[in-house]
């Protein structure tokens, strides 16, 4: 597969790269990577799209400005990072189906395999895991690889295993980890900036939204919500709901950690799902038309707060046997 992937990219004189909507660490650094390489390895005509804003805590990723600086172009290749869905891709899908090649490199097992060239490796920490051997590919080839790429890849790798604590890191992460902090970066500083620096109101919205946590089921499932009125009080953003989800699947004996944000658009909710292995987040979240992995999915429900709490609880429980 890497054989063809290769093929389209010498054969393609304007390459597209999209990453999700609502970006992270992982969807930016495989496109930003590809990107790089794939401009070390001579093409010039190669864009970056994303539907969404690239937000602050991801400006430190080398080439972030290089997003959205083209308007939509007539592609011969286009590239789909980390996207388990294509309509992730927002209003790119278009540029994306229309393109001679359509290439699909992912890691989630929901992932529906609607390229070309599907380059999947499900259930593996990261996109970037499965990046770093599409560029190590094109590098074998003619050198394209370099420090910059490699910090790239680390990051992606950082922000999608949790700091290389999930249970879907292997053998493989750590390898591709060490081969990669072989290169010229400060690997300490990215785990510094992902895994603990947080904005002063990032804190003051977990610790408003973490303090009316509610349990249920012999505190097997914890749930916390952002209203708007939480964002408004702490001058943020749905942005800045990352990673609050976290503390609650911490606590002792929780199964299944839920948070919902309330959006703008009237009863309208994003919902995040963190499980142990006794339970598959993916499944509950497909439920609601969403996806993602075993241990970190979520979806988008549209009803009443209530009537949005109590099917989140039914699926959960439906998924526990309870």
């Amino acid at each position: 597969m890497y054989n063809d992937f290769i093929d389209a990219v010498q054969n393609a004189k304007v390459v597209s790269i999209i990453s999700h909507q609502n970006p992270d660490g992982d969807t930016c650094g495989s496109a930003l990577a590809l990107y790089r390489a794939l401009k070390n390895f001579g093409k010039n005509e190669v864009y970056l799209f994303c539907d969404s804003q690239i937000k602050h805590s991801l400006t430190m990723l080398k080439g972030h400005e290089n997003y959205n600086t083209s308007e939509v172009v007539k592609c011969d290749l286009a590239i789909a990072c980390d996207c388990a869905d294509a309509d992730r891709m927002g209003i790119y899908l278009d540029m994306y189906k229309k393109a001679r090649i359509k290439v699909d490199i992912d890691h989630h097992k929901t992932n529906s395999r609607y390229g070309n060239i599907n380059i999947i490796e499900a259930g593996v920490s990261a996109t970037c895991e499965v990046m770093y051997k599409v560029i190590k590919a094109l590098d074998s080839l003619k050198p394209c690889f370099d420090d910059t790429i490699a910090e790239l890849l680390y990051s992606g790798l950082v922000t999608d295993s949790g700091g290389f604590t999930f249970s879907s890191v292997s053998e493989q992460t750590h390898k591709i980890a060490s081969e990669l902090i072989k290169y010229n970066f400060n690997a300490s500083l990215i785990c510094e900036h992902f895994l603990k620096n947080v904005p002063i109101n990032t804190f003051k919205l977990r610790a408003r939204v973490l303090s009316n946590t509610k349990f249920f089921d012999n505190d097997k499932i914890g749930m916390i919500i952002f209203y708007q009125d939480d964002f408004k009080a702490t001058n943020t953003s749905p942005d800045n709901t990352e990673g609050a989800i976290n503390f609650v699947r911490n606590v002792e004996g929780v199964e299944i950690a839920l948070a919902i944000t309330e959006l703008e658009t009237k009863n309208s909710f994003k919902v995040s799902i963190r499980t142990s292995d006794n339970v598959d987040a993916s499944r509950i979240s497909m439920v609601f038309d969403g996806g993602g992995h075993k241990n970190a999915a979520g979806c988008r429900i549209s009803g009443f707060l209530e009537d949005v709490k109590d099917k989140l609880l039914k699926a959960c429980r439906d998924e526990m046997g309870i």
